[in-house]
């Protein structure tokens, strides 16, 4: 695992590096890294899901010494090796002035002892005396700031000749905990910013400037958009029912983020490189060719609405599944996703044009509670969260059992939000079969051990609005026979294998689950001739007060039972402070799910 190493490398930005490593092993053989750079860098997705270049060390054992360097040259104030033009001169304003090194100071396995150095001034300073020498749209880049997130006591050492050192020792290892936020946020670092302004702030202010222009010039409004705005919303008397029109108009037109003629790869390095340069196409053109990336889209969203009239202002946020918005991070090459803010009747509307098929007035998860910049407001802003409301899950099971404890019957799934949208985006990209395979799996995860799982048709994933309904057959094994008796679990949604993140006792990051949401299960068991309902989960409730509930009702009759379970959960992101108390409260749901129903033949009630 450790002779894998990842290079801050960028094919296409940056010049390809110089590699040079090799493997000592404990006998004292040396075997050399050979080859040539383009040769030995593969790019894959690290960690953290982004896209990186990495080489292999030869030859690595238990008990080898790893040794490896590279060197990306520079020169002139550009990156050499990437291609010039105007739509590289916003990218390179947020290249240079991004990490020139980072020091990766916490890893995965204990470090004994490090050091790390920088002197950037050491060649640079022979010709061009006190300056660095870098321009950025126009303007010197004469400061070097840094950030430091450190151990307890540590910090960055700097000179008099303004160079850079740090010594550390005994530095725990990085330690993964299940439904975190991305750990990148988290571990350990120092990151190194040239930048021609003395403070983070005066950085960002003149970048959202930038931006804010940018987005100005993109989202103009022409002729073309006016008269197309008009022609949507003619006859609609309200700024809401505008807003909507043109939001699904833009939803019709071909997002190229989810197109199926093109592998995830791709899309991926597309979006890659658009964020990197910060490429968005004129509103203009996006219509005229009816198709664009997702941030084009939204463009031309903008461009509409504010044709039609309406007030509103994009957004540029961090995708929170990759990354969390760090204002002392001076790049806005973490900013992934455009939206778009409506103001409408004192009211803010949060929309999303560029994620296909997510609902007017909603954002795809990865996007709420995400922070960035907005037009007009003042750093960061957050998106904000979703509304249980619209996150609903609905089970829906008719079983019939047998005399012996086996089960058949039809599931019936309803939903809305993000799990809709996480299968109705799926539908776009992937083919028939694959959409039916996850799903398929999904379902055997979620129902009892044994039971088989036969997908028998989607409605509805072809819509932005409304419920998907999903239908399954299911059979199997349910029920254990004890003499006269049928033990059944208590509840068919809820003992299938399912993570538990709440099983270490200690918590140092906060709980990331996506979303909030309701899940409603509603199983109703046709009994057995002869058989009747002898025990079941008594009707209660299970309130964690402002964060979630539980409700178990249960209902019988003559030769049926229907049992109900309903969570809610209020939240998705909490604070570690309050994860004594989660992992309470999850393990009185644990306790509740695992009641049983017992049935009896012959006299029993």
């Amino acid at each position: 695992e450790w002779a894998t190493v990842e290079v801050p490398f960028v094919p296409g930005f940056s010049a390809t590096p110089i590699i040079e490593g090799r493997t000592i092993h404990s006998d004292g053989t040396v075997i050399p890294l050979t080859g040539k750079a383009e040769d030995l860098l593969v790019t894959k997705s690290n960690r953290n899901h982004l896209r990186v270049s990495v080489f292999n060390l030869p030859s690595v054992e238990v008990g080898s010494i790893l040794e490896y360097k590279w060197t990306v040259t520079f020169g002139g104030g550009h990156i050499l090796g990437a291609a010039g033009g105007e739509g590289e001169e916003s990218y390179y304003s947020s290249a240079l002035a991004s990490s020139i090194p980072e020091w990766d100071v916490q890893q995965d396995i204990f470090v004994h002892k490090e050091h790390f150095y920088y002197n950037p001034f050491s060649t640079l300073e022979s010709e061009v005396g006190s300056n660095i020498g870098w321009v950025i749209n126009g303007e010197q880049a004469s400061y070097l700031l840094y950030t430091q997130r450190l151990p307890a006591g540590a910090h960055v050492q700097v000179s008099p000749k303004r160079d850079y050192a740090l010594d550390l020792q005994d530095v725990l290892p990085f330690r993964a905990e299940p439904q975190s936020p991305p750990e990148a946020a988290f571990r350990y670092n120092v990151r190194f910013f040239f930048t021609p302004y003395a403070t983070s702030k005066d950085y960002w202010d003149n970048e959202i400037k930038r931006w804010s222009k940018a987005v100005e010039q993109s989202a103009g409004v022409s002729d073309g958009i006016r008269e197309t705005a008009n022609q949507i919303t003619s006859g609609l008397a309200t700024a809401d029912l505008k807003a909507r029109k043109l939001y699904e108009f833009v939803g019709g037109l071909e997002n190229t983020d989810f197109s199926k003629t093109r592998s995830e790869q791709e899309r991926e390095q597309e979006r890659s490189r658009r964020r990197f340069r910060r490429e968005v196409r004129s509103a203009d053109e996006v219509l005229k060719e009816k198709r664009g990336t997702a941030n084009d889209l939204v463009t031309l969203y903008l461009a509409l609405v504010r044709a039609a009239g309406l007030s509103a202002d994009a957004l540029k946020v961090a995708d929170r599944d990759q990354r969390i918005f760090d204002s002392n991070y001076l790049s806005l090459s973490q900013l992934d996703a455009m939206l778009v803010v409506l103001h409408i009747d004192g009211k803010e509307v949060y929309v999303d044009p560029g994620e296909k098929l997510c609902p007017f007035g909603q954002l795809h998860w990865k996007h709420s509670m995400a922070g960035g910049l907005q037009q007009g407001a003042a750093l960061p802003v957050y998106t904000p969260p979703n509304s249980t409301k619209d996150a609903i899950t609905a089970h829906a099971a008719e079983l019939t059992l047998d005399g012996a404890g086996n089960v058949t019957g039809t599931v019936k799934i309803l939903m809305n939000g993000p799990s809709a949208l996480r299968w109705r985006q799926l539908n776009l990209t992937a083919d028939e079969s694959e959409l039916r395979l996850q799903f398929t799996e999904e379902m055997r995860r979620l129902v009892p051990t044994g039971i088989s799982v036969e997908l028998t048709g989607f409605k509805g994933l072809a819509a932005a609005e409304g419920y998907l309904e999903v239908t399954v057959k299911v059979s199997g094994p349910l029920g254990t026979m004890t003499g006269k008796r049928i033990v059944l679990p208590g509840f068919f949604f809820s003992t299938g294998s399912r993570p538990q993140f709440v099983s270490d006792e200690k918590r140092e990051r906060a709980v990331d689950l996506s979303y909030a949401e309701q899940v409603i299960d509603d199983t109703v068991y046709r009994l057995p001739a002869g058989y009747s309902v002898e025990s079941a989960p008594p009707p209660s409730q299970l309130p964690w007060p402002e964060h979630a509930t539980l409700v178990v009702k249960t209902s019988s009759s003559a030769g049926n039972l229907d049992v109900r379970h309903v969570f809610a959960r209020a939240f998705a992101l909490l604070d570690p402070k309050e994860y004594a108390a989660l992992r309470d409260y999850y393990a009185k749901v644990a306790a509740s799910d695992q009641q049983q129903i017992v049935l009896a033949a012959g006299s029993a009630k």
